[in-house]
């Protein structure tokens, strides 16, 4: 598969701009899975686009991502609450909104990966991607995480980028 052709660490220094040791260093972090082969080090190039993605995510669609992997502990602990949950938002928040609408586009994009289990679920939560980002913002998923569990989130996700910056 083209997406999954492996890449030297100079060509992905290359594709995000950086040095071949800051790649080697954010490997050996874990924050760039590689493989050996032989004495070297490769990349695949999914996972390059995928952090090519999640550098250009801005300060809200990094806080969306946050808020729904704080929700994920539910998800993967009671699926089938958590997906009822989901389903029954769509369907209520489907109907309050123009069925040509964009609202209801994404409300039936996120009906069809509840549908498609648990693990298109949890992957379509993680994804960095420019669709997944879109589908965050009109996350099927409200109610998930008590007012605790919320503020809690936002606060750590601001710890966060103050340590950050």
């Amino acid at each position: 598969m083209e997406n999954d052709k492996l890449m030297k660490t100079g060509a992905v220094a290359e594709a995000l701009g950086v040095s071949r040791q800051h790649v080697v260093d954010l490997c050996e972090r874990g924050d760039l899975p590689s493989i050996r082969v032989g004495a070297h080090r490769r990349v695949r190039r999914s996972d390059v686009e995928a952090l090519l993605d999640a550098q250009s995510m801005t300060e809200e669609q990094r806080k969306q991502l946050w808020m729904h992997q704080a929700m994920l502990t539910h998800l993967l602990t009671r699926p089938e609450e958590v997906m009822g949950l989901a389903r029954e938002n769509i369907r209520r928040w489907s109907s309050m909104h123009r069925v040509d609408g964009r609202t209801v586009e994404y409300l039936r994009e996120w009906d069809s990966i509840l549908a498609r289990g648990l693990e298109q679920t949890v992957g379509t939560i993680l994804s960095t991607s420019p669709r997944a980002r879109e589908l965050r913002q009109n996350s099927p998923f409200a109610g998930v995480l008590s007012q605790t569990e919320r503020t809690q989130a936002l606060r750590t996700f601001r710890e966060k980028r103050a340590t950050a910056a």
